[in-house]
């Protein structure tokens, strides 16, 4: 199909992003980038050079949104943590990072919030418009203590600084300070810190604490010098939430160790919460190694004294699954915002495109009704990435980045997974994917 600079779509049923069911018999308007107008069918009058596309029966929705991935071009299966990405040349993570990238767009994700080098020039380049790919609000690497979450010990700490791919090395006020400047000389929209650990190496547990208030307040206060710039805090454990509630962040990442004040806060203060299910509900199934692949491990358990008795055991492994997924569930009762993060950071692991789309099913999995799971993954996703004036709902004014699906989306979340079901694919008013194939 080619579509013009001016055309309407006919006879569908639109799902407009606030978390609703279809509106039937309605129209959709499209001149150059922006939705123009959205109305009955009933209220439908043809305008000169209008291009008509008649789209009885198929659904109507905005581009999905996902709110945390990794475009960093790594290969890796997690048994030696991230030292297989890091060991690989950086122009060669650039270059599968468009790969990457345009995987997302074919399933129906139409921007992306990432947390990478790459992402900086990624958007520049998707942005000309001669490659397809997915808008890309870009962080560019994230700030990381040394010896934190985007450290690896197995490499000097001058290799670090050199060569990662999603983390930058800064401690202090200062130095933090002045990395939230150069991310931003390089055109970050966001910028990214890590206020706990993530449990990827043996200094890097998501029980500790990173960054004192004080740092976390300066990268916040940093970045928000530039209006429109937000912050989002990794942060796992319940004292370093509320650090980076306290400091002023826009958005809380994973999350999981949440009480009923720490939520009450985070809706009191709009802060919205990326709970990226998928990963934290399957890391002992799917990302750590476990039983005979522990034994290949590069970093043996036994690596500092403090974790000796912590047996990661069966009963230990379910304790934190169930305080995830109570987490997530305290959020949704309390009115958190919640928005749709994968958190996909190389394949094998967690393949392009279809990870997004798995976190759909997980939000559905544990309490979130289907039209919830939709808003998630268009409104308040859009919110998370500062983009919610221009993207995330079907409404005149907002950029044309469409869905056309050929079944009901709010009928069961298996639609949305099932790329198949995605027809066409509009990003700014402009058609990139029909029936899974790039239209340009």
């Amino acid at each position: 199909m080619l579509l013009k600079d001016h055309y309407v779509l006919l006879n569908v049923s639109v799902v407009d992003g606030y978390g609703g069911y279809p509106i039937e018999n309605t129209f959709v308007e499209v001149r150059e980038n922006e939705i123009a107008a959205v109305d009955s069918m009933k209220a439908y009058k043809k305008k000169p050079d209008i291009q008509e596309v008649d789209l009885d029966g198929y659904y109507v929705m905005p581009g999905l949104n996902d709110a945390h991935v990794h475009l960093a071009g790594g290969r890796g299966d997690f048994v030696y943590g991230e030292t297989e990405v890091l060991a690989e040349p950086k122009m060669v993570r650039a270059m599968r990072s468009v790969y990457e990238a345009q995987k997302i767009l074919k399933r129906g994700f139409t921007s992306v919030r990432d947390i990478s080098w790459n992402g900086l020039y990624l958007k520049r380049i998707f942005g000309e418009g001669i490659l397809p790919g997915p808008r890309v609000i870009a962080c560019g690497p994230g700030l990381s203590r040394t010896g934190g979450h985007s450290d690896l010990f197995q490499y000097t700490e001058d290799y670090v600084k050199e060569q990662h791919f999603w983390g930058v090395l800064a401690d202090g006020c200062e130095e933090i300070r002045k990395c939230v400047r150069r991310n931003l000389r390089e055109g970050a929209d966001q910028i990214k810190i890590w206020a706990s650990g993530g449990d990827n190496w043996a200094n890097d547990l998501n029980t500790d604490v990173h960054y004192t208030f004080e740092e976390i307040k300066t990268c916040v206060d940093e970045a928000h010098m530039l209006k429109g710039t937000l912050v989002c805090a990794h942060a796992e454990n319940n004292e370093a939430i509320n650090m980076a509630i306290d400091a002023g962040v826009d958005t809380i990442e994973h999350g999981e160790d949440l009480d009923e004040e720490t939520a009450e806060k985070m809706v009191e203060k709009g802060i919205i919460l990326v709970p990226t299910l998928g990963m934290l509900v399957n890391w002992f199934t799917d990302m750590m190694a476990i039983g005979e692949d522990a034994e290949k491990m590069i970093r043996p358990d036994v690596f500092l004294h403090r974790t000796v008795d912590q047996k990661q055991d069966e009963d230990y492994q379910k304790k934190v699954v169930q305080k995830t997924i109570d987490s997530f569930c305290l959020a949704r009762e309390k009115g958190v915002k919640i928005a749709l993060g994968s958190d996909t950071v190389y394949e094998p692991l967690t393949p392009y495109g279809e990870y997004s789309a798995l976190e759909l099913k997980e939000m559905v999995k544990y309490g979130m009704t289907v039209p919830e799971a939709i808003k998630a993954a268009t409104l308040t996703a859009a919110e998370a990435l500062g983009m919610s004036h221009r993207i995330g709902t079907i409404e005149a004014g907002k950029n044309a980045d469409l869905l056309v699906v050929k079944k009901d989306p709010t009928s069961s979340v298996e639609v949305l997974y099932n790329p198949e079901n995605i027809q066409f694919i509009i990003l700014n008013g402009r058609l990139a994917v029909e029936e899974g194939r790039f239209a340009y």
